[in-house]
């Protein structure tokens, strides 16, 4: 009887898939086992069908491919649902995930390699056609990640496709590949020269200090690990078998490659701003970061049942009937929810709630369009820049913007600023840090540059124009009145440059500052939207990372006041104001900000169909009554026992 392993994490939102364990990154065979040429894979989505697959490995599949398998990068089938986790018994490890979902069908997790370690010097002799061998892999690996690239681009994926390039333009990097063919002519083994050259430059990039440049040392090893396949000609599974992928570092083409089913993730390292993290979310994958490397020793073929917070490795009978009912479960209830997307969002009483969608890629607003998303309520907009290694231009935020904005034509679009903080910063910003401090938070540190800050504003205003969105713009991290005349004073420049009107100039209301002066900040501001995820974290002083910050702990009635507070100003000064924060979509906080008085909610696309169908659960009057009592308790888990008791009906 096999032994029942479990290795834990902390979910951020659950989700489950159940499947066989398929690892890839058992270290390749060394010596290089053949050295015959590897034939090279056009740089086209549209016919590439490589089949060379290694850990971290791509392949060209067409997106249509990857849209069979109905897992592709922006199919809302694939995001999260919010339904409970299947937990196991006996903890084995654990682990922090970046992101979780809903869950999948079944799966097999396969194991991406670790960077393999070179072979024994003088174990076998170098082909004399060694060199045009490396050289060849690094093209198909460079090739393969170009054609993954254009597939998405071809799906309006642009954010993405951005991401994956970086990879191909590693991969065709001369210095890198260079150092490999140097090896090589002295004598090395065409695995050994690559494994060395990549880890020389990783380890020089992770030595400078900073923890965003560490993760672009991971972007570097990724590729070595497609390299060394290309030379080891490790095959993949068939496109249509779901996988749930586990590696020492999941990299984000990993995770986008169309023809290939991905339901989960397990990282050892990595970090929840990683690209791959960030890739996870806007899917709705499971990715769990953290979990201990004992889970790389795990064989092939074994039965893991992973949810968004733990990898079940041989589960239960019992476990896994359940793991299948929920996944039967959910499915079910998505087609159920999704058939009454015509529904309005009315509470039983007749109160009105708009839905928006929070956003960052044209695939998230496809799916909240989709949903139902009466437009935008936040669209991230400094996503596609985290690997930057300059202020981006108005032409790349037309690039960026263009293909998001297109589908919002009549509707709208609220736009966020560029909002770079410590814990996602591109290289451009990494660099001008100062040893052992930060760096600064979204306005002041646009505002410190007011030609970048202009540059998107230009930007914003020509694209809107262009897709006929009906633009609005909004700041993070205002603390202050002062703050906002800056930015008025920079879109009016912009808007009179390309004789266009200013649109609408709004603030995230994220710092306690900005609730103490909410009453100034409401006069000036066009319209108010509560940041709860930061707003959160500051009045309680939570790190992000810290698990107590999750979406509930806005039921803190500390945070319901500073609420409460903002929500008075807007009626006072007659601005609209909204909630884009996760807790939105939490159902113990939701009925809250309906009864304080939220009417217009901003979720991910993913949520969109349940937090209708909780809305058409609620009564108004039973909210604000709710609303009412829990600002005077201490606790949030007072607030949730009072939710829970008033309002019975409603899903933990």
């Amino acid at each position: 009887m096999s032994t029942r392993l479990r290795y834990p994490g902390q979910p951020a939102s659950p989700g489950t898939a159940l499947g066989e364990l398929h690892r890839t990154d058992r270290p390749f065979p060394t010596p290089t086992p053949t050295l015959t040429r590897v034939p090279r894979q056009p740089a086209d989505a549209g016919t590439g069908t490589g089949t060379a697959y290694g850990p971290g490995g791509t392949a060209a599949n067409t997106a249509a491919e990857g849209a069979e398998c109905g897992c592709g990068p922006g199919d809302p089938a694939a995001e999260g649902s919010g339904e409970p986790a299947i937990s196991g018994r006996a903890d084995a490890s654990s682990g922090t995930p970046a992101s979780a979902s809903a869950p999948a069908g079944p799966s097999g997790p396969r194991r991406l390699a670790a960077l393999p370690a070179p072979a024994d010097a003088g174990e076998t002799a170098v082909a004399p056609e060694a060199g045009g061998l490396v050289a060849d892999a690094f093209d198909t690996a460079a090739d393969r990640l170009h054609a993954v690239a254009a597939g998405l681009r071809a799906r309006g994926d642009e954010e993405q496709a951005d991401i994956i390039e970086i990879g191909g333009l590693i991969a065709r990097d001369p210095d890198l590949r260079q150092h490999a063919l140097r090896l090589v002519a002295g004598g090395a083994d065409p695995a050994d020269a690559v494994h060395e050259a990549v880890d020389a430059q990783a380890r020089a990039i992770a030595a400078l200090g900073d923890p965003v440049l560490a993760e672009r040392a991971a972007d570097v090893r990724q590729v070595g690990r497609r390299v060394l396949a290309v030379l080891h000609g490790v095959q993949e599974p068939p496109p249509d078998r779901p996988v749930v992928l586990a590696a020492r570092e999941i990299g984000a083409a990993d995770l986008l490659e169309p023809g290939r089913t991905v339901t989960a993730a397990l990282s050892v390292t990595g970090g929840p701003n990683s690209h791959a993290a960030i890739v996870a979310r806007s899917l709705g994958i499971p990715l769990l970061l953290g979990v201990d490397p004992l889970v790389l020793d795990l064989p092939d073929g074994v039965e893991t049942l992973v949810d968004g917070a733990a990898a079940v490795v041989h589960p239960a009978a019992g476990e896994r009937e359940s793991a299948l009912a929920a996944i039967a479960a959910v499915r079910e209830r998505r087609a159920r929810l999704a058939a009454e997307r015509h529904l309005p969002a009315r509470t039983v009483d007749g109160h009105p709630v708009t839905l928006r969608a929070n956003v960052a890629t044209p695939a998230d607003v496809r799916a909240g369009l989709l949903a139902g998303a009466d437009g935008v309520g936040l669209l991230r907009t400094e996503l596609p820049f985290l690997d930057a290694v300059r202020w981006p231009s108005r032409a790349r935020h037309t690039i960026a913007l263009g293909p998001v904005l297109a589908p919002l034509a009549g509707r709208i679009a609220t736009v966020r600023t560029l909002d770079f903080a410590d814990d996602k910063l591109p290289p451009f910003l990494s660099a001008d840090r100062p040893a052992g401090r930060g760096i600064g938070r979204g306005l002041p540190l646009m505002l410190a540059r007011p030609h970048a800050f202009g540059e998107q504003f230009t930007a914003l205003l020509a694209a809107a124009a262009g897709a006929r969105a009906e633009l609005r713009i909004m700041i993070p991290m205002v603390a202050d009145v002062g703050e906002l005349r800056a930015c008025r004073a920079l879109l009016d420049r912009a808007a009179a440059e390309l004789d266009l009107p200013a649109p609408p100039l709004g603030i995230m209301v994220e710092l306690p500052e900005a609730v103490r002066r909410i009453d100034e900040l409401a006069r000036e501001a066009a319209f108010l939207s509560l940041g709860t995820n930061d707003l959160t974290c500051q009045l309680l002083e939570l790190d992000r990372r810290d698990p107590a910050a999750g979406p509930a702990s806005t039921a803190h009635p500390a945070v319901l006041r500073a609420i409460a507070a903002v929500v008075a100003a807007a009626r006072t000064h007659r601005r609209p104001v909204s909630v884009c924060g996760d807790a939105a979509a939490h159902p113990l906080v939701l009925p809250l900000l309906v009864g304080l008085g939220c009417d217009t909610l901003s979720v991910a696309p993913s949520a969109l169909d349940e937090v209708r169908a909780a809305v058409r659960r609620l009564d108004h009057t039973s909210c604000r009554e709710a609303a009412a009592e829990a600002l005077v308790l201490r606790t949030a888990e007072q607030v949730h026992h009072l939710v829970r008791c008033r309002l019975p009906a409603l899903p933990d």
